[in-house]
């Protein structure tokens, strides 16, 4: 797999948004969601790409459900924080794209910021999931796919891998400028494989961090003020998209922690041996072109995925099918052009968004609540894009 040309693709897909400000709806799940952002600094690590030698940190987003009933004000969240928008803006630029100033600041989203005491008290029953973007990405341009599962009952923690996206950026304003793509590519090389297995240990090492860190009540207080008990951690769940996808499965190969993972569309690495808790694969599908996940990296982790397991094929996608992008090109209201099927599919974005979200939630539901669905037995009548094998 080539590193991911993430920020060309998406910032090339939000030429439009500028036009108006954008405002993502509230997911219909039976809960509102809460917000909160947090540093976390691993003490016990030395961050192996700080030319500074400094502690490793990763920076989280953690969205967490809320009874509607407890629910006491909605606020109106910026989708990217400015530093962040504006390096997506700049990047644009560099490229010889025409993309208006404040094009990224100009997207918010809805979450629940007042919470009521019995509320906030009902946090710990929740079960975690983890979300790791692909190499190059940021957590951000994923929040509206973690909103949507936290609507449906889910502690969703997206993590940034300080170093890897163009820039991290922390809530004092801070931030860190990543990796170029000419090092990506370096990374990337195939003569050297032990690069990419390296990068993807130091990446699973932060998964776990994060986790260990969500079961620690003074971290948990700090992230949702007045909560009284920590997250049940130890039957928790980790989904990601490209190599955030490999860093999934990655983890729940090592992690007992960890009772179900899942691969977003990313050739899988690191998984050396078997895995008897439930795993998936979900991908790009289109059997009348060469449009599909590799196939090659995939049937090597199969043969380990000795518990529940699948492989699902989205038809007419792209890559960048499964990220937010489909979603706010469709609310942004571009027309259909070769550009944008080239980039996204030929799928409706917002259709995109709802069969991409219904699966990750069956999913976790099956691996952490025990809920089975006819959705992963065959094909299915409401989603005929599906290939379930």
């Amino acid at each position: 797999m080539k590193p991911l040309s993430l920020h060309f693709l998406v910032s090339l897909s939000f030429w439009g948004l500028a036009r108006g400000e954008i405002l993502i709806p509230e997911p219909g799940g039976p809960y509102a969601v809460g917000y909160n952002t947090m540093k976390l600094v691993d003490e016990s690590r030395i961050d192996p790409y700080d030319p500074g030698h400094g502690k490793r940190n990763v920076m989280m987003s953690l969205f967490y459900p809320v009874a509607r009933e407890d629910c006491q004000q909605m606020c109106s969240i910026n989708y990217m924080p400015p530093i962040t928008a504006t390096f997506e803006d700049g990047f644009a630029a560099e490229l010889g794209l025409t993309l208006p100033n404040g094009t990224f600041a100009s997207i918010n989203w809805q979450s629940c910021c007042k919470v009521s005491h019995r509320g906030i008290q009902a946090m710990e029953k929740f079960p975690v999931v983890l979300f790791s973007p692909g190499l190059g990405g940021s957590r951000l341009l994923y929040s509206a796919m973690a909103q949507k599962l936290a609507s449906a009952g889910y502690a969703v923690a997206t993590m940034d891998h300080t170093y890897e996206g163009v820039v991290v950026e922390y809530p004092d304003g801070s931030y860190i400028v990543g990796w170029n793509q000419s090092y990506l590519e370096y990374l990337f090389d195939p003569a050297f494989p032990e690069r990419v297995e390296s990068v993807l240990d130091i990446r699973v090492q932060d998964a776990q961090f994060v986790l260990t860190q969500l079961g620690q009540l003074a971290v948990v207080k700090s992230l949702i003020p007045g909560a009284t008990c920590a997250f049940n951690i130890g039957h928790s769940g980790f989904y990601g998209h490209s190599f955030g996808g490999a860093t999934a499965l990655a983890a729940l190969a090592r992690d007992h922690r960890l009772n179900g993972g899942l691969n977003l569309d990313g050739s899988q690495y690191g998984v050396n041996q078997d895995i008897h808790r439930p795993a998936m694969l979900f991908g790009r599908d289109d059997p009348h072109s060469h449009n599909r996940t590799n196939d090659a990296t995939w049937a090597a982790v199969w043969d380990h995925m000795k518990g529940w397991r699948r492989e699902l094929g989205l038809s007419h996608s792209q890559h960048t099918t499964f990220m937010d992008a489909p979603l706010l090109i469709k609310m942004a209201g571009l027309p259909d052009s070769d550009v944008i099927r080239g980039i996204l599919g030929e799928l409706d974005g917002a259709r995109a968004f709802e069969i991409i979200t219904k699966y990750v939630e069956a999913f976790m539901d099956f691996a952490l609540k025990g809920r089975r669905s006819e959705l992963f037995s065959g094909p299915s009548k409401a989603y005929p894009e599906i290939r379930v094998s």
